[in-house]
C-alpha cells in the first residue's frame, strides 16, 4: 500500500509527521490518513493524489509511479488527455446559384469531415431554388457574432451626495471590468500551497506553488481554482483585489466568471446557504451570553 511505503521511507530517513507537514504544507491530519489508508477521510481523490505526489517528491521517491499505484488502489482512473473542442461555429457562403451549377461553396471550420454533409445540403438548396424559379441566392455569415447593444444615454437625476458617490463607484467598477477582456484571476502565495486550476473547462495546472510567487490565469468564460490551504492565497480578479481566498487550512474551490462581483459570487449555492445559516446561529449564541446574569456584583454609592 502506498501509505505504508511513504511511512516506512519517512521513518527510514528519521523524519516525523511534523517534518513532512512543514516541508510540504500538507496538514498533519491528511498525512496521517494517507499513511493509514483512510482515503475516505481525505477531501477527495484528486486532492489525495496531489498530496501523495508532493509527499513522495519530498522523500525523493518516484512520485508518478506512487501516484499511479495510489489511484489503482483506490479505484481511480488516469486523468483523460484534454481534447481540443471542435468549433461549432461555421461560415457557409453560396454565390452565383443559377439553373446550371453552384459556383462556389466555402466552409470554414476545424474539421473537414463535415464538407460532404454541407455539400449535399447545398446541392439540395440549389435544386429547391431552381424549382421555385431559379435566380441568384446568397447565404452568408451564418452564426456571425451579434452586434453589441448601443450604450444607453446618461440620465440626469438629482440625488443626494451619498447615492451619487455609490453610483460613481459602480461606474468606476464597470469601467474597469469593461477594460478587461474575459476572466483574469491572479493569486499571490503567502504560504506554500497545493493548487488545481481549470480555465474554460480545461485543466491547465495541478501542483504546488511556492510561497511568494504570483500566478495568473485568463479565460474567456471562467476560471476555477481549488486550493489545499485557502488562507495562503491573496486573490485579484480583473484588476480588483478580492483579499484572501479562504481560511487557513481550508480546502476550498471557487469559480470566477464574467458575472463575478465579489468573492461570495464564486462559491456554489450550497456553500453560500451554509454561510448564511451559520450567521444566525452565531448571533443567537452571542445573545445568550449577553443575557446570562452576573453574580457577586456589589453596588457602591
Amino acid at each position: 500500500m502506498v501509505g505504508d511505503i511513504l511511512r516506512r521511507e519517512r521513518e527510514k530517513q528519521g523524519l516525523t509527521i511534523a517534518d513532512i507537514e512543514k516541508g510540504t504544507s500538507i496538514r498533519r491530519l491528511y498525512i496521517e490518513h494517507i499513511e493509514r489508508g483512510n482515503i475516505g477521510d481525505l477531501p477527495g481523490l484528486v486532492y489525495a493524489k496531489g498530496f501523495v505526489r508532493n509527499y513522495a517528491n519530498f522523500l525523493r521517491l518516484n512520485a508518478e509511479t506512487l501516484v499511479q499505484q495510489f489511484a489503482e488502489e483506490n479505484g481511480g482512473a488516469p486523468s483523460p488527455v484534454p481534447v481540443e473542442q471542435e468549433s461549432t461555429s461555421r461560415r457557409v457562403t453560396l454565390s452565383n446559384v443559377g439553373d446550371e451549377s453552384l459556383s462556389s461553396i466555402s466552409i470554414g471550420g476545424k474539421s473537414s469531415s463535415y464538407a460532404g454533409i454541407f455539400g449535399k445540403l447545398a446541392a439540395g438548396i440549389v435544386v429547391l431554388v431552381a424549382l421555385v424559379g431559379g435566380g441568384v441566392a446568397a447565404i452568408s455569415a451564418i452564426n456571425s457574432p451579434a452586434k453589441p447593444p448601443a450604450a444607453a444615454p446618461p440620465v440626469k437625476t438629482e440625488q443626494s451626495a451619498a447615492p451619487a458617490a455609490a453610483v460613481e463607484a459602480d461606474a468606476s467598477d464597470a469601467a474597469r471590468a469593461a477594460r478587461v477582456d474575459g476572466v483574469n484571476v491572479s493569486v499571490t502565495l503567502t504560504e506554500r500551497c497545493w493548487t488545481e486550476v481549470a480555465v474554460d473547462g480545461k485543466s491547465v495546472f495541478e501542483g504546488m506553488i511556492e510561497k511568494g510567487k504570483t500566478e495568473n490565469w485568463k479565460g474567456k468564460e471562467s476560471v476555477v481554482i481549488r486550493a489545499g490551504n485557502a488562507g495562503a492565497l491573496d486573490v485579484t480578479f480583473n484588476g480588483r483585489k478580492f483579499g484572501k481566498f479562504g481560511d487557513n487550512g481550508e480546502v476550498l474551490e471557487r469559480t470566477f466568471s464574467k458575472t463575478t462581483k465579489d468573492l461570495k459570487d464564486t462559491l456554489p449555492p450550497t456553500r453560500v446557504q451554509e454561510n448564511a445559516n451559520a450567521q444566525p446561529r452565531a448571533a443567537k449564541a452571542g445573545d445568550a451570553a449577553d443575557e446570562k446574569p452576573t453574580t457577586g456584583a456589589k453596588r457602591t454609592n
